[in-house]
């Protein structure tokens, strides 16, 4: 593959494996069925060989490998396998065809989350990056974050999909799935609405068959494309969004990390890091990879039950910048920041709050056991 593509990453997914093979190839799960055991079963697979045998790229071929998927099952699995390193539909020759275009239902699911996915993709990368420094798990069970609630030990259905990305998919041909939340802050994915994890166990019922239950896990700072697009390269040319999802103890915490995608060696590269301490947000971009125009365009603060009085923006020299637009949602309690701020740009953001308002924006709220 080098004397191929001097240079340049070789790509290689092989199924058999052994320690250590994470460091040089990536990994499918080899020949699966297509049935709904096997489905679930994927999921523990993905997490046995990222999470404690360091192989980062690692997949099941989607939608089953040996039988006939059914609609259900394709479109559900075509979702849950957007959330997996590795992303495959792929199957036996004596099966039928089962290409995500075959049925509309599924279709219309594989878009969805494709597009969920693509929008996701630096934030997957900064991930893998991890992985490949320090061995951390690009996709991790739920005792990884959670190790002192024994609730989290047994769970083999529900991940996340970086440090703060809750994936909680529905398990069989129903439109419900009930699933574990431990004792912490999250947010709706698509609407960005904070709640408060009972330390239960919940049902979340009337699930569409082009959606997949996503949370935001709080603490955490997630930086996306503010839309897909259908290749790698004109998702480069994409502005980003920054969601910032406070913990529990209203800070949060992230990371973007960027190179040219393709050279064993870099000769530059970008790395970002995120800190938000309740009412600032700190931006510090590190680093002379050229990003070639890309801006952040908004950044969301969720969790924010109260409209903010200001929002100051200033560049890390002091210097004032302007908000293009400042909207408070407040039904789903984001502040929405409108920006024209480069990715290379370190700078703060500061949130104002009169005294009464910033403790109301920290009131704990009444949980529920649905979603």
């Amino acid at each position: 593959m080098l004397a191929r593509r001097p240079g340049l990453r070789p790509f290689i997914i092989t199924r058999s494996t052994f320690a250590g093979i994470g460091s040089q190839t990536g990994k499918w799960l080899g020949d699966n069925v297509s049935n709904w055991e096997q489905y679930r079963f994927s999921i523990a697979g993905m997490l046995g060989f990222a999470s404690i045998y360091q192989v980062p790229m690692v997949g099941s071929d989607v939608c089953g490998f040996v039988g006939n998927a059914t609609e259900t099952l394709c479109a559900r699995w075509a979702m849950l396998g957007a959330f997996s390193p590795f992303y495959r539909n792929h199957n036996d020759i004596a099966s039928i065809p089962q290409e995500f275009y075959r049925w509309p239902v599924v279709s219309r699911a594989a878009k969805a989350a494709i597009a969920t996915r693509y929008r996701l993709l630096d934030y997957l990368y900064t991930a893998l990056h991890k992985a490949h420094v320090d061995g951390t798990p690009v996709v991790q069970p739920l005792f990884f974050a959670y190790p002192e609630d024994p609730e989290t030990f047994g769970i083999e259905h529900q991940f996340l999909y970086g440090d703060g990305v809750m994936v909680s998919p529905v398990l069989d041909e129903s439109n419900e799935v009930e699933i574990y939340l431990p004792d912490d802050v999250y947010y709706e994915f698509t609407t960005r609405k904070i709640l408060y994890g009972p330390g239960a166990k919940m049902w979340v019922r009337q699930v569409e068959m082009d959606e997949i239950p996503l949370l935001i896990r709080g603490g955490t700072i997630i930086p996306m494309r503010e839309e897909s697009a259908m290749t790698t390269t004109e998702l480069r040319k994409k502005d980003f969004e920054l969601v910032v999802a406070p913990g529990s103890d209203w800070t949060a915490k992230g990371r973007l990390y960027l190179d040219d995608g393709v050279s064993l060696e870099q000769t530059s590269t970008l790395d970002v890091s995120y800190t938000f301490d309740g009412t600032e947000l700190t931006v510090k971009a590190v680093g002379r990879y050229d990003v070639n125009g890309v801006k952040y365009s908004k950044i969301s603060i969720l969790g924010i039950n109260e409209r903010p009085l200001d929002v100051k923006i200033a560049l890390a020299n002091g210097k004032p910048i302007g908000a293009r637009r400042v909207e408070w949602d407040a039904q789903n309690e984001v502040v929405n920041v409108e920006v024209a701020i480069s990715l290379s740009t370190s700078f703060k953001l500061q949130l104002e709050f009169g005294e009464e308002d910033e403790e109301e924006g920290k009131e704990v709220k009444e949980v529920h056991d649905e979603l």
